[in-house]
């Protein structure tokens, strides 16, 4: 299940919230993420990593599904070769195939104004 930034969610966008579960939400995951909450702050256990997705409000990452163990990581980024900035308040949610077509025209008609031309080929540390 996806969401929608403009959608508010507790669960994504006050994270970790150990009282409310979120669809999408792994029931083991939900369990355990429970016990390693301190003080508001997730702790992640030595060996693991907890990863976001590269659009944070859409994601379903760490926050749904856990931390990922180190000998499943096998590469690590280089660059980032395009980057765009959020237009999704100029446009309409995507929620039928007309709209789509609409969001795709329009990246397609603005794409030297919505690229992030600071973020576009930047090697990554």
């Amino acid at each position: 299940m996806r969401y929608s930034a403009l959608t508010r969610d507790n669960f994504r966008d006050d994270f970790p919230r150990v009282d409310i579960p979120a669809p999408g939400l792994e029931a083991g995951w939900w369990l355990e993420m429970r016990k390693l909450v301190e003080d508001g702050a997730l702790i992640v256990p030595q060996g693991y990593y907890f990863v976001l997705g590269d659009n944070r409000d859409e994601s379903l990452d760490s926050r749904y599904w856990g931390f990922v163990p180190r000998e499943n990581i096998i590469g690590r980024p280089l660059l980032i070769y395009w980057s765009v900035r959020d237009v999704s308040d100029q446009m309409p949610l995507a929620s039928s195939p007309g709209d789509k077509l609409y969001r795709f025209g329009y990246a397609v008609a603005h794409l030297f104004q919505i690229t992030r031309w600071d973020r576009t080929f930047r090697l990554v540390n």
